[in-house]
């Protein structure tokens, strides 16, 4: 194609434009090379090849794979390295290299309405250019020990990107460029190329799970849903490095879930019925840590004193302003907390639960036009007191009204092609999510993702009665006829063939079928409040798992324990614990048994020596993917980059404006870091691209000079 795009000079120059987004259904190949050269043509940063009609351009996109190839093949002997990939997905000049990340192998996880793909990278590389001229003798060991770390962050099977659609916010997305960037987690490694307007080729990377299904419901009616998990950067690290809240308002471990469920329609231009459900779940939002007297046992709780809870406002209204989008009403938005954590006296998280709930009460002054509260549901208490069943029974009768108040997110989307063959939505919304449940315990961890999953069964279900999806599992061998009555077995005459019933109550035999009628059969299965709405929150899980599909509930079952490992490995280095209990949802004869107490006891230890030990290297190496007190770790850059790292940028979620609207009703208290012993990482990176390139000193500056905000160790 003749789209070019590209800056002069050496990275972080002007902006040259760009041609234009990719297509829906193209996959053109990319080629990214670097070439030598003398310093004065160079400057003091690499180009990127560009069409010799072109010549400053440093980037250009071919039709074909073998076009690309036999371009670089025809160029000169300056080329130094080549690689391939599914796509570049960051570029950035530490230590005197310059290192570009590369997908070389995705997989498609996900293909969501219109046919945009959802890549989960597999296997990832950097692509390592040395700078000539630097004067590689200013870096120290350890600066070229932070170099060796960075590129060790783990990319493959915990991180996905669309080239095509907006998935950093709920389903459709937003339009254009206007990215959700708390979830975006190479928002600094992609700016080079998106300042210069290079959206299409470094797409946006997010952490967590992305997965989606084919089914068919009960009447061969095909559907597909997709379950996303996009992780959080406003307070990235480790469970004992990141918990509660920051300085920027954000969260530890805070995630934002949706489950999408949609009917492909027929034909080109058929319109798709979509119902999308978002919750989230994360750490207890406000000051807290923990002190860690030995491996064995429970950490002590500790809960900043004299807390504004400034944050915890700022944190909820953040909420509010992502999930009220223009158009989406000005009416009260709700937010309700579902609080797991164990409540009896004596426990140490009865101090943090306290705390939360008088949090909440603060931000509730501080914000207008929002129905923010807590419900407290100790779900180790309700467990041991009522059972696994019982605890799910109560569960769903604790968040029926909740659930029914806020809903979910429904409508049509349509996929239109315009003149020059760019494909793009049309859609219509018919029903509108008018709040959001957040699902806690203390680390967001284990209860949290089985409460979620329990508490996601309903909506799922009445998102296929918008649909027109019929989930009811009729019985094998009945002739469509519904259940037998208890009591009664059903079996096969061996000379005829002819199937017979046996009444073992009243011990007598029969050729009719005594099942109750299909249609009594649903009836009573969507008895509910009288219309069939939300009909699992007044019923029991013995009886949804014996009504609904055991492969559509089965398949999302699995969904949550992968996603239950995969984030509690990227927190706390260990997989999830309690997950057993998610079996309840499936026939008896489908539960693996498990020593589920001594594998919880063993795992925990594991998991407690894995942070005291691990932790610490981690949170560095997350820190320095992401950008986050980059000049502590790379002194260098301070006079050897093209850009000026700040601190502390302009958050696009921004509550500034919203803060001097609203009235204080603020107490006085602390506002900076945590009185305790844990590290709280605050804010996120920027890069600011000076007019030119910033001449460095003999020393680099003091610490304190470029960084408003420390580590605590």
């Amino acid at each position: 194609r003749s789209e070019q795009a590209g800056f002069d000079g050496p990275v972080g120059g002007k902006e040259r434009g760009h041609g234009g987004g990719d297509k829906v259904g193209e996959d053109p190949s990319r080629a990214l090379a670097a070439h030598g050269g003398d310093d004065e043509d160079r400057g003091s940063g690499p180009y990127l090849r560009g069409a010799p009609s072109a010549a400053k351009d440093m980037v250009q996109e071919f039709k074909a794979h073998n076009e690309a190839l036999e371009y670089l093949s025809g160029m000169s002997d300056s080329i130094k390295t080549s690689e391939s990939g599914s796509a570049i997905l960051g570029f950035v000049v530490l230590a005197g290299w310059v290192l570009v990340l590369i997908a070389r192998r995705t997989r498609v996880s996900m293909v969501l309405p219109g046919g945009h793909e959802v890549h989960t990278v597999t296997d990832s590389k950097w692509f390592r250019i040395p700078l000539n001229g630097f004067d590689r003798t200013r870096v120290s060991r350890d600066e070229m020990k932070n170099l060796n770390t960075v590129t060790e962050f783990a990319i493959e099977g915990v991180h996905f990107y669309c080239e095509t659609l907006d998935v950093s916010c709920p389903f459709p997305g937003r339009a254009g460029s206007d990215f959700c960037t708390e979830f975006v987690w190479n928002e600094w490694l992609g700016q080079p190329f998106w300042r210069a307007g290079m959206h299409q080729y470094c797409p946006r990377l997010f952490q967590g799970f992305a997965e989606s299904m084919d089914l068919k419901d009960s009447n061969g009616t095909p559907f597909s849903y997709a379950h996303f998990c996009r992780r959080s950067r406003q307070h990235p690290g480790t469970r004992y490095l990141a918990r509660g809240i920051n300085a920027n308002a954000g969260c530890g471990n805070e995630i934002e879930c949706e489950l999408l469920l949609w009917r492909p329609g027929s034909g080109d231009g058929a319109s798709h019925k979509y119902a999308s459900y978002v919750w989230r779940r994360g750490s207890v939002p406000i000051w807290w840590g923990v002190d860690i007297r030995n491996t064995v046992g429970e950490a002590e709780i500790w809960v900043k004193q004299n807390d504004s809870y400034e944050h915890t406002a700022r944190y909820f209204r953040r909420l509010r302003r992502q999930y009220t989008r223009e158009g989406d009403g000005t009416g009260s938005f709700s937010v309700t907390c579902v609080n797991l954590l164990r409540c009896a006296p004596g426990r140490s998280e009865l101090k943090l639960s306290e705390g939360f709930q008088k949090g909440v009460r603060s931000a509730n002054k501080m914000i207008q036009n929002m129905d923010l509260r807590v419900l407290n549901f100790d779900w180790h208490a309700n467990t041991k007191a009522l059972g696994e069943k019982g605890t799910i029974k109560g569960l769903w009768m604790s968040i029926n009204n909740m659930l029914r108040e806020v809903g979910f997110n429904s409508g049509s989307v349509t996929l239109v092609e315009d003149s020059d063959g760019t494909k793009a939505f049309e859609f219509s919304r018919e029903t509108v999510q008018k709040g959001v449940l957040r699902y806690n315990c203390a680390d967001s961890l284990d209860r949290t993702n089985v409460a979620s999953f329990f508490g996601v069964v309903p909506v799922l279900l009445q998102q296929c009665r918008v649909l027109d999806l019929d989930l009811i599992e009729r019985q094998k061998g009945e002739d469509s006829e519904g259940d037998l009555p208890e009591g009664w077995e059903a079996r096969t005459d061996q000379v005829t063939g002819k199937k017979f019933y046996i009444d073992h109550v009243n011990r007598r035999t029969t050729w009719s079928s005594p099942a109750v009628p299909l249609q009594a059969m649903e009836a009573m299965a969507t008895a509910g409040d009288g219309r069939g709405d939300w009909w699992v929150l007044d019923g029991e899980v013995d009886g949804v798992r014996e009504a609904v599909s055991t492969k559509v509930l089965g398949s999302l079952m699995e969904q949550f324990k992968v996603e239950g490992d995969l984030n509690a490995m990227l927190y706390t280095g260990s997989r999830a614990m309690h997950s057993a209990i998610l079996q309840q949802i499936l026939p008896p004869d489908r539960h693996v048994k498990s020593k589920s107490g001594i594998d919880s006891a063993l795992l925990s230890v594991k998991r407690r020596y894995l942070n005291l030990v691990h932790d610490g290297h981690r949170q560095q190496q997350m820190e320095m993917f992401l950008g986050i007190s980059i000049c502590r770790y790379f002194p260098t850059l301070n006079s050897h980059n093209p850009y000026e790292y700040i601190s502390m940028r302009a958050d696009p979620e921004s509550d500034v404006e919203e803060d001097a609207a609203e009235p204080a009703q603020k107490e006085t208290g602390g506002h900076g870091a945590s009185d305790g012993a844990s590290l709280m990482p605050g804010g996120s990176m920027e890069l600011k691209e000076t007019e030119d390139l910033v001449k460095g000193t003999e020393t680099a500056p003091e610490l304190d000079d470029l960084i408003d905000f420390g580590v605590t160790a």
